[in-house]
């Protein structure tokens, strides 16, 4: 992207530079605290949550950076990338367990029906319908933010998964296949509501569940906005 650059993290061997980014970013309390699964303690636990991550629920997982100001000719003569100031990770990963949405996205396939570019027409067709679904997430350091970086690392990660998924869509031949990105952002994260609504993420609804939950330094019921949007 114009200021960053994004890395993706694939390798678990205990002395990579993969994990050693990985757990950087993952063992910092202001960079996830708004995390379920909350900071990791351990170089050991960041591993086996970064294996369980890629083998369970297939993630496109990247690590962010800023770009250092150097001439690029240099940059290239040299045959490097220099990497500036680790700033975060943005990812897109399968649905843990059942995986399906957390709230059904076809009201945002319905209110599409107008361009063209929805399931409805296929149904009409007679095409079944497939939906993709992997959920965003990121996790930026205190240091980074409000500087525009997260929405142009997820806008940057976004834009290569829709170029992907056109690929992906002309290969369908009865099956009409929509690519679709779940987030889900507690009721007082602001900073993620203006980060998707920039994205150009829609409002699915709320969802309730009955367990309570340790963010951001609290304890909370367990009610938060779903956003989703059709790549």
């Amino acid at each position: 992207t114009p200021r960053l650059t994004l890395i993706r993290l694939t390798n678990t061997a205990p002395s990579s530079q993969h994990l050693t980014w990985y757990h950087e970013n993952w063992s910092s309390p202001s960079a996830t605290c708004w995390s379920l699964r909350g900071a990791s303690k351990s170089l050991s636990e960041s591993r086996e949550r970064m294996m369980q991550q890629l083998s369970q629920t297939d993630i496109f997982f990247y690590a962010v950076f800023a770009t250092p100001t150097c001439d690029a000719e240099v940059r290239e003569r040299e045959g490097e990338v220099r990497l500036g100031e680790h700033l975060g990770s943005v990812s897109l990963r399968r649905q843990e367990g059942r995986g399906e949405a957390t709230l059904d996205p076809l009201a945002l396939l319905s209110t599409r029906a107008s361009t063209g570019s929805t399931s409805t027409a296929a149904k009409a067709a007679g095409e079944e319908v497939n939906v993709d679904l992997r959920v965003l997430g990121y996790a930026f350091f205190e240091t980074a933010r409000g500087k525009g970086y997260a929405t142009e690392a997820n806008r940057g990660l976004l834009d290569a998964y829709a170029a992907f998924a056109v690929g992906e869509k002309e290969k369908a031949s009865r099956t009409r296949r929509s690519f679709y990105v779940e987030a889900c952002v507690d009721e007082e994260n602001a900073g993620s509501k203006r980060v998707l609504g920039k994205l150009g993420f829609r409002v699915v609804g709320w969802k309730e569940e009955d367990e309570r939950v340790f963010l951001n330094g609290a304890w909370r019921v367990g009610v938060y906005w779903v956003w989703g949007l059709f790549v």
